[in-house]
């Protein structure tokens, strides 16, 4: 074998291997349901999803700018919803032990819906749900900062407002990152888009799992 065959086979056997390595981690990351890049990094979507799996407590509020707010509070399998616009409650939630209640304030009522835990999970279930779409990465400045961004084809989960459109696979959510700090999501379709800042915290009331003393049931 001349030099010039060695040449042309070292190269051959280089381009092979990257190949069998890319196929593998695209089948890996198929089998997993996780966006893998080349170099074995994961999205940063995944990794917050992995983070907040480990972890028995912690909240997540996301605002609108027009002050639409939701937030959600986990402990040792409890969860905890409010939904607020304004400033003003519209709907607050309780999970545990496999039955949601809804609570109302300004009646100090509570219904109870057995065998039903739905929302349980309700953050990793929106994560996993954009996690497990293609995505693709790009660069955004808000309020005057610029923010790494992941965009998610097909999922609309952490939508607060109502958005209507006829085909909702063209609906794509964007998750701006300051480092690994979720800070921002963007939900977009077609020519609508509704922004949220986020905020993450391991502080939560243990309070909010327990049903008020001063509330009847329905």
């Amino acid at each position: 074998m001349n030099k010039n065959q060695k040449t042309a086979f070292i190269i051959v056997a280089i381009v092979a291997i990257f190949a069998i390595i890319g196929g593998i981690i695209w089948w890996t990351s198929s089998k997993t349901g996780e966006n893998t890049m080349l170099d074995g990094q994961k999205s940063k979507v995944s990794k917050l999803y992995q983070e907040l799996e480990k972890k028995s407590t912690y909240c997540v509020t996301t605002k609108s700018n027009n002050d639409e707010e939701v937030y959600y509070a986990t402990k040792d399998n409890q969860a905890y919803i409010k939904l607020s616009s304004q400033g003003e409650k519209i709907e607050e939630l309780l999970i545990k032990e496999g039955t949601t209640y809804l609570l109302v304030e300004d009646q100090k009522k509570y219904y109870t819906y057995e065998n039903n835990e739905m929302d349980l999970k309700m953050i990793l279930r929106q994560l996993e749900e954009a996690k497990n779409k293609q995505y693709t990465q790009g660069k955004e400045k808000i309020d005057g900062k610029d923010y790494q961004y992941e965009e998610y084809e097909q999922t609309a989960d952490f939508l607060i407002k109502a958005i209507s459109t006829e085909d909702e696979e063209k609906a794509k959510t964007r998750f701006y990152f300051e480092g690994d700090k979720l800070v921002y999501i963007k939900t977009i379709i077609e020519d609508e888009q509704e922004l949220l800042k986020v905020d993450i915290s391991n502080q939560v009331d243990e309070k909010l799992f327990e049903i008020p003393s001063d509330y009847q049931s329905e």
